[in-house]
């Protein structure tokens, strides 16, 4: 557990990215507080860590009593006279694990706009078969170099829909796993309603896997109770929009909603404006909740021990206003948001090369194949986009800042920030637009798993 400011502060220092904490020493660190303390927070739209929430004898099921043994036996074990369910599973190496992506079939839809080689290996495997995976790696560890590569495994799958109803693999949930989601909600509303525009929890998903594991930075639309069950958790928060300084990922690239940023060795030569974000750190563990708001960036780490959490995310009620409407943070997502859409609407799978060659000029290997004529009529699109953004921010309460820079000055910082690097190290023999992904680099499952699993869809 985090015992108290103190541990917390020990734990953030020992386990600080070399790199990172040199670029960003004097990151912020997220408080943690009472639930009464907590509330202000929670009011204003601001990251908390609740530490008492299941204090003086409240029991709290994900806490209490969810272990391996429990969740495998009572919770994800097969129904009787059926066939066990089926986990999504990520797999990498401790140097990279775990980069989420979105499923290869939205990439087929789009007709393959953007390269992509991830090293990631998504399968599905039974929550039995999960627990003799990490259990065996365990058993392996003992006596092994710690910084010699070794393959980690997380779980991470939805237990809870849109509706509020419990599933497990998509299908009908246990009654222990109902009548555990129903105390933790039940005991998490009434904190949850003090979330600006709560409607109700929506879709809830448990987390588990090795020490080791990174989920790289990224920031998810809805509110987030983020409830550790085991071990320790290490999170680099950054504040909402940022797009100048972290370097989302285009639209329709498969890791959109990530920072192209490595936060464990973050290149400035690359990634310059990276010094300017505004980031913050917290440690969590068994008992605590974070609360972290829409559209805050994060990374969770996993330097300590094996670790496993539920997180809810919760949707807006009915008649909330939308998010850039009540949220200047979140304008400039707005911004990127049309301008993207300003090009793939017309040019579909050859949306990346086009904007590849609109940010990077002649000397982007696109830049002959696309032509001046059309490079023009796409920029004349995106200026259009820009124009219509600072319009509308316009008509908003307070605006947004960068409606007063140019049009043309938008578009190139845009482009600068989101499109500048992304097909740097492309073999253009290799790939070109429609040209699937590329799995040969994804990590290598053992056979004795091969033969177990399936590949996730």
């Amino acid at each position: 557990a985090v015992f108290d400011d103190l541990d917390a502060k020990e734990l953030l220092h020992s386990s600080r990215h070399p790199k990172l904490a040199e670029i960003h020493p004097n990151m912020l660190a997220v408080p943690r507080l009472t639930a009464e303390e907590a509330k202000e927070y929670i009011l204003r739209g601001e990251p908390v860590v609740i530490t008492d929430m299941f204090e003086d004898g409240r029991y709290n099921p994900v806490a209490h009593t969810w272990t391996l043994n429990y969740l495998n036996q009572k919770v994800f074990s097969a129904p009787v006279g059926g066939e066990p369910p089926k986990f999504n599973v990520a797999a990498d190496v401790n140097t990279r694990c775990c980069r989420y992506f979105e499923p290869q079939g939205r990439a087929q839809k789009l007709g393959y706009p953007y390269p992509f080689a991830p090293t990631t290996h998504l399968y599905r495997d039974t929550f039995d078969g999960f627990v003799k995976t990490v259990r065996k790696a365990s058993r392996d560890r003992i006596g092994v170099n710690s910084t010699k590569p070794q393959l980690l495994h997380y779980l991470h799958e939805i237990v809870m829909n849109r509706d509020g109803k419990a599933v497990v693999a998509g299908g009908k949930a246990p009654q222990q796993l109902i009548d555990d989601l129903a105390t933790i909600t039940s005991q998490l509303k009434p904190m949850a309603t003090k979330q600006p525009f709560f409607g109700d929890f929506a879709y809830a998903k448990i987390w588990m896997g090795q020490k080791g594991i990174v989920m790289p930075l990224h920031y998810d639309a809805t509110d987030n109770l983020y409830a550790m069950a085991w071990g320790r958790k290490r999170a680099i928060i950054g504040e909402p929009g940022q797009l100048d300084a972290l370097y989302r990922y285009p639209n329709d690239h498969p890791l959109v909603g990530s920072s192209q940023v490595n936060l464990t060795d973050p290149d400035l030569d690359r990634y310059p404006h990276f010094k300017d974000a505004a980031l913050r750190e917290v440690i969590v563990g068994p008992g605590d909740i974070l609360y972290l708001p829409a559209w805050w960036w994060h990374q969770f780490e996993q330097p300590f021990e094996d670790t496993a959490a539920l997180n809810l995310w919760s949707r807006d009620r009915d008649e909330a206003p939308a998010a850039h409407m009540r949220d200047m943070s979140v304008r400039e997502h707005v911004l990127a948001d049309q301008l993207e859409e300003s090009v793939a609407r017309t040019s579909r799978k050859d949306a990346g090369v086009i904007l590849d060659a609109l940010a990077n000029g002649e000397s982007s290997p696109h830049y002959d194949a696309v032509g001046k004529h059309k490079l023009y009529l796409e920029k004349k699109a995106m200026l259009d986009a820009a124009y219509a953004w600072q319009h509308e921010m316009s008509q908003l309460p307070g605006g947004d800042p960068k409606e007063k820079q140019s049009a043309d000055a938008l578009v190139e910082e845009h482009l600068d920030r989101t499109h500048y690097n992304i097909m740097q190290e492309v073999d253009l023999k290799r790939w070109h637009p429609g040209v699937s992904w590329d799995l040969t680099r994804t990590a290598k499952l053992p056979r004795w798993l091969r033969d177990r699993c399936n590949a996730a869809p």
